[in-house]
């Protein structure tokens, strides 16, 4: 039997490539490099889509607007001057004047110093002369406290407001009278 040369060269080939797949690994060399790590910033950008309410056209009829408003519930009624009280100021020589219509009377004046009565508890500051709102507070007077007036008076809600100011500079308006009680007490006559 007489084999062909390129089968026998295909032989020797193929039993190479067995052999060789047989036979020990060479070590192979790697080459190692270190990597710097890099820094990633991501930005992020939002955008929001906003569509225009159509224009109103002459035919349609535009939204009413409704605006809350707000009343007060428990608002003082209105000042009914106590007749012994007065008399009793009047004695004490107080001179006891009504100086705003509708509202309860008084016995003090611009520029007069004054205490806060010893009879009541603390006299509210306020931001405006507004009594029927507790948002406008500002600070308090304790009874006793030294006030001088510098402005007023105001009605509100038939309580007799006036602006002073303390001894620490603190300025609003105070009540002095709610037609039945006296709450600042004249120290000094006016400057």
């Amino acid at each position: 039997m007489k084999k062909s040369p390129m089968i026998l060269i295909l032989m020797l080939m193929s039993m190479s490539l067995i052999l060789a797949s047989c036979s020990a690994a060479t070590p192979q060399v790697i080459e190692v490099t270190r990597e710097v790590p890099q820094t990633v910033v991501v930005t992020q950008v939002i955008t929001q889509v906003v569509t225009p309410e159509p224009s109103p056209t002459p035919t349609d009829t535009p939204i009413a607007v409704v605006y809350p408003t707000w009343t007060p519930t428990s608002l003082p009624l209105p000042p009914t001057p106590n007749p012994g009280q007065v008399q009793s100021l009047k004695k004490q020589g107080f001179y006891v004047y009504y100086p705003v219509e509708g509202c309860g009377p008084s016995i003090v004046r611009v520029s007069f110093h004054v205490y806060v009565s010893m009879d009541g508890g603390k006299n509210a500051i306020r931001s405006s002369p507004d009594i029927s709102s507790a948002h406008n507070i500002i600070g308090y007077a304790l009874p006793g406290e030294h006030l001088k007036v510098i402005s007023g008076p105001v009605c509100s809600w038939g309580w007799l407001m006036w602006m002073v100011e303390t001894d620490y500079g603190l300025t609003g308006w105070t009540p002095e009278s709610d037609g039945k009680s006296f709450w600042l007490i004249p120290m000094t006559a006016p400057e």
